[in-house]
């Protein structure tokens, strides 16, 4: 099959002015970098060279297009004319004193590649030995000045090796959406040089786009190796004045009086330290001005300010005189606004960096910025907390559950503050969000106390009591029905043990209808069969549906979900790889575990009779031994390497993986198959399961293989995105599995159709019930303290619902509630019930 990745045009602009010392190197590294050279246009931007540089680019480098300016129109004017000429759907921008990774480019574009939302990437760049850092992360504070994070830094040192979303990248090794980039207005040409990469990257995410750090794409750089031309008072009046406009333009209408005032108070306080001038002697009325002459150091008939601070108080100047221009740019900017300030300032970090050493240049800063309300805006503004609790192991292996919530993680950090609590130690990297490892009820129940929302799953719920019993809103994730799937897991246990387990997961069940706030699950299926759970416990019922008649605010669908990014292969694992596996093969990908609930051995068997007529479909199983060791190997596993023994096909067209993939790596394995394919019995659990590696399936544009009876199955069969076949039928399986392979035209637009399904189920997008809901809680559940076992027995838990929604609540009423409650017992069921209310009562509230 042709590969999955179709490589885009992309067109490297790069200005110069005066580097012919550095173009040999820099373009020879753009020559040898890992992408078709058919899909590479590189545009050279001259500023006014007059050392040659454009007979050197004829005579060494005829295929480069060159723009040719008679004087330096600046960095910012220079890339944009790049970019109106660029032929690529993509720009990279990249300075001349550089030289590039061979995966330079391929790296910055796997970051964005397809995507609507994040559209920037910047690469990682070092000196130009490789010894220090020069880029791997940025801050923007309150008055638009740009930081490079750990600039400097031995590389040894170097840690950044996770892409992460940043407020802005270097602008001269980043890579960006040629029509966004246009349609946003490109760099600001009236900022000639400095901190154009710092307003972009700005007004991107105002725009409602993202920027991201590709750690893998690097680059390094002579520092300033083109930009000594200026004096240090230019460049400062450049940063300060630059800095103002972005202000101006891209703090929403709420911050902008505030941070405006800040930053011109700071400007004024950085040219009086410089401007050493003792005015409260010169302006000493008491004193005449022919004695102030002798009296105050540097007064003369005319009294001069020094180029440095009189560079920022120019710099203020210019802003002024521009103002006309800077409101109408701003007009456009808000008037097309996607992100508040408020979601805006997560990414934003280092607000209150000063630009001066000077301590009581700091000091002053300080003082300036609480009066006049600067920190209020950064620091009170307070988000919720949320607190997103994981049962299963989360780290560079992760299940299904564990993947779910890191990227609800990843997603709502974005919203609101985020904390994931897993069971196991912390060995990922430091994210938007705070990663903490609880080892006991007590831990957990420390970072409950700091959380406004808990979102957890239903098994979690039940096994800490401390969640059920704060004061916190509930988000129950119950996208995994357990009290079905346990059927399935413990089929094959005595019958004993069977209704053990259902016992006491039906209690558990009970439990968590009664407590949660907002549910969430998988598909419309699911939210049915949990509507009559909800039901048949009270929870829907008159105040529920007086609140909300869709009771979309009470339980929502929250499917798993793909990345927002298009996967890209970025290393051979699978064909050619593995023996047995030969790279012109058709293969098909088992995306995932082996569990109770699956029906690989009819797989097998189809396998089996496929190889009988042909050696070139081969089958694989990504992952057999779950990442999480809590999790018990079930029979099914063993008895589906068994039976590919026993037919003759194990390690000849079915293969394992007896390990699991790293999560960031599974794209790999995906990109190398033919096909995905998912096979199960025709059972209740299924009809109510949404089995989530079709998602990546989806992601990765395979073509699917599907038994029938679940949700995402008839997804397949609606959109045509595969085939479905019958529970239990080899030859149905064999017949669906060769048509696949042979039939190319069908295969063809399998994919096609997959393109527009895949958009529908992105994270982002997928969690926009679960943000409603953080945006806005409410507390719907009955928070009545029972004992799991009295749950489901309890008829009366809803008598005052709408009235006594909250457990904090019902203390407060304090001794009048309880003597109301105990006659309305006493009159109602008798002096039995009472007393048996009473006593629960008083234990349960010691």
């Amino acid at each position: 099959m042709e590969n999955i990745f179709n490589y885009p045009s992309i067109s490297i602009i790069i200005v110069n002015l005066n580097g012919k010392d550095y173009l040999k190197i820099c373009l020879g590294s753009v020559r040898k970098l890992n992408y078709p050279k058919d899909k590479i246009e590189v545009i050279v931007v001259d500023n006014g060279s007059n050392d040659d540089s454009i007979e050197f680019l004829s005579s060494n480098f005829p295929e480069i297009k060159v723009i040719k300016n008679n004087s330096n129109s600046g960095f910012a004017v220079a890339n944009n004319q790049g970019a109106r000429l660029a032929s690529g759907e993509y720009t990279a921008f990249l300075n001349n004193d550089t030289r590039v990774d061979e995966n330079w480019l391929i790296e910055l574009l796997s970051k964005v590649y397809d995507n609507k939302e994040v559209v920037c990437a910047g690469s990682k760049v070092l000196s130009f030995d490789g010894k220090t850092v020069d880029f791997v992360g940025s801050m923007i504070n309150f008055e638009g000045k740009g930081f490079q994070v750990d600039y400097g830094l031995d590389s040894a040192k170097d840690i950044y090796d996770q892409p992460a979303y940043l407020p802005f990248v270097n602008g001269g090794a980043m890579i960006v959406n040629k029509q966004v980039f246009l349609e946003c207005g490109g760099f600001d040409e009236d900022f000639f040089a400095y901190y154009e990469d710092v307003d972009f990257g700005w007004r991107l995410w105002v725009l409602g786009y993202k920027v991201i750090f590709a750690p893998k794409s690097i680059v390094y750089h002579i520092h300033h190796g083109t930009s000594k031309i200026f004096s240090e008072d230019k460049l400062r009046f450049l940063k300060e004045r630059n800095a103002l406009y972005s202000v101006f333009k891209n703090y929403d209408n709420e911050n902008l009086a505030k941070a405006f005032s800040g930053t011109l108070a700071s400007i004024y306080s950085r040219i009086f330290m410089d401007f050493k001038f003792d005015y409260k002697k010169y302006y000493d009325f008491s004193v005449s001005d022919d004695d102030k002459k002798s009296t105050v150091p540097g007064i003369s008939d005319k009294t001069f300010i020094g180029s440095e601070p009189l560079s920022s108080l120019m710099a203020v100047k210019n802003f002024f005189d521009e103002m006309p221009g800077l409101m109408e740019k701003r007009a456009k900017i808000q008037s097309n606004r996607k992100r508040d300030d408020k979601a805006i300032f997560t990414y934003f970090q280092g607000q209150f960096m000063a630009v001066s050493p000077d301590l009581q240049y700091q000091k002053t800063q300080i003082d300036i910025l609480k009066s006049l309300g600067i920190y209020e805006i950064f620091q009170k503004q307070i988000k919720r907390t949320l607190l997103i609790v994981s049962d299963d192991v989360v780290s560079k292996e992760m299940a299904g559950p564990a993947i779910r919530v890191w990227n609800f993680a990843k997603i709502l950090a974005e919203k609101i503050n985020v904390i994931l609590a897993i069971p196991n130690q912390v060995n990922l990297p430091e994210q938007t969000f705070k990663i903490v490892q609880y080892k006991d009820r007590g831990s957990l129940k420390e970072l409950i106390s700091v959380s406004d929302i808990i979102l957890c799953s239903g098994m979690t719920f039940s096994k800490y009591k401390s969640i059920r019993n704060s004061d916190k809103y509930i988000i129950m994730d119950i996208y995994d029905p357990y009290n079905i799937a346990t059927l399935a897991e413990y089929k094959n246990e005595t019958i004993e043990k069977q209704f053990d387990v259902y016992k006491s997961i039906h209690v558990n069940v009970n439990e968590m209808m009664y407590y949660g706030d907002f549910y969430i699950c998988a598909s419309e299926r699911q939210r049915d069969f949990w509507l009559g759970m909800l039901s048949a416990l009270n929870r829907v019922n008159p105040f529920s549906y007086n609140q909300d008649p869709q009771l979309r605010e009470l339980i929502d669908v929250v499917p798993f979900g793909l990345p927002d990014v298009k996967p890209i292969h970025t290393k051979k694992v699978l064909k050619g790889k593995i023996d047995g596996i030969k790279e012109n093969d058709f293969l098909i990908i088992w995306g995932g575990g082996i569990y109770n609930w699956f029906d690989p051995l009819t797989l097998i068997k189809a396998m089996a009779e496929i190889g009988k007529k042909r050696e070139d479909i081969k089958l694989f199983f990504m992952g057999v031994k779950h990442p999480n060791p809590q999790v018990k190997e079930l029979q099914i596993v063993n008895d589906t390497v068994d039976l590919a023994k026993k037919l003759g096909v194990f390690d000849k067209n079915v293969f394992f993986n007896f390990g699991w993939v790293e999560y960031d790596e599974r794209q790999n394995y995906l990109l190398e198959s033919d096909a995905g394919i998912i096979t199960h019995p025709g059972h209740i659990e299924t009809r109510f399961a949404f089995r989530t590696r079709i998602l990546d399936y989806l992601w990765a544009g395979l073509p699917i293989i599907s038994t029938k009876g679940d949700s995402l199955s008839e997804i397949v069969e609606l959109n045509k995105l595969g085939i479905t076949v019958g529970d239990g039928d080899v030859e149905e399986l064999v017949k669906a599995i060769t048509e696949i392979a042979d039939n190319k035209d069908f295969y063809d637009s399998c994919k096609n159709n997959i393109q527009s399904i895949a958009e529908q189920y992105t994270w982002k997008r997928v969690c926009e019930p679960i943000i409603r809901f953080c945006k806005d809680p409410f507390s719907s559940a009955v928070r009545k303290k029972l004992r799991p076992d009295q749950i489901h027995a309890s008829v009366n838990v809803l008598d005052n619902v709408g009235n006594n929604n909250d457990i904090t609540e019902e203390k407060q009423k304090g001794k009048g509630y309880i003597i109301k409650r105990f006659f309305y017992h006493l009159f109602r069921s008798g002096p039995k019930k009472t007393l048996q209310f009473s006593s629960n009562y008083v234990r349960e509230n010691k």
